[in-house]
């Protein structure tokens, strides 16, 4: 069938009147902006300008909820951008419920209004995008979402200090109990230092992507990212002292892997 046969196929089984499918049909293309395409093959089309007739065909029988799964895990890295920014303009301009199963967590955190995390069926957390990413409810949450995920290291706590093995230290929360601890700190949370710098780790490798510089050092015998501004100048070998915004860093329980507040 050609596309406007497909985005129509649902109405045509309903008997919707000709004049009316027409009318729906037009519409939905010039949303999706595939007016050009209604007289193409499925043979003749891209992946994306397949996924768009997909949404087509649920989106002319206006229905309140979506289930949208796994829509761009076929599409290559850019055209997956360019449908997710459409997802989410169509989302805006509906306002109808989307439930959207993904393993992406950036599809995740730029199109969730709420997010479930799931773990093998389970449910680890229900909550925005922001309170999932700054405040993860356990070790799995906090590992999941980011990308780079968070850094989680052992530490532990004594004297006002979380102490990490091979001799760094940092400043701990006054409220924050003595004892074993994993310390979560998102990559970003790495400021480079004018000075000493409240950490002076050894660098095992570095990414220059352009607006930013992935250095991946050593700290309580790890490897860990630190997520610095493209311009720092940063070489493998480095020692490269950082400080960190202690008000960005998480603290979990080592034994129930949940977040100490």
């Amino acid at each position: 069938m050609s596309v406007a046969e497909n985005i129509g196929f649902g109405m045509k089984v309903r008997k919707v009147p000709k004049p009316e499918q027409d009318k729906k049909i037009a519409e939905v293309a010039k949303l999706l902006q595939i007016e050009h395409l209604l007289e193409r093959k499925p043979g003749a089309l891209s992946g994306g300008q397949r996924q768009r007739v997909a949404m087509g065909r649920a989106l002319v029988r206006e229905p309140v909820l979506f289930l949208f799964d796994e829509p761009l895990s076929n599409l290559d890295a850019k055209l997956r951008v360019e449908l997710r920014g459409e997802i989410k303009r169509l989302h805006e301009r509906l306002r109808a419920s989307i439930v959207y199963v993904t393993h992406d967590q950036i599809e995740a955190m730029t199109l969730g209004t709420r997010i479930v995390v799931l773990n093998q069926g389970v449910i680890q957390q229900i909550g925005t995008p922001a309170e999932i990413y700054e405040r993860p409810a356990n070790i799995f949450v906090a590992d999941f979402m980011g990308s780079p995920p968070m850094n989680l290291v052992p530490a532990i706590h004594e004297g006002g200090r979380l102490h990490f093995a091979g001799g760094q230290s940092l400043v701990a929360p006054a409220a924050l109990r003595a004892g074993d601890v994993i310390v979560g700190i998102r990559p970003e949370a790495f400021l480079p230092a004018s000075g000493e710098g409240q950490l002076r780790l050894r660098a095992v490798s570095v990414e220059h992507a352009g607006s930013d510089t992935f250095a991946h050092v050593e700290l309580g015998g790890k490897t860990i990212t630190a997520r610095l501004p493209g311009k720092i100048k940063v070489k493998t070998g480095d020692e490269v002292p950082l400080d960190v915004d202690l008000d960005a860093v998480c603290f979990f329980d080592p034994k129930s892997q949940l977040r100490l507040d």
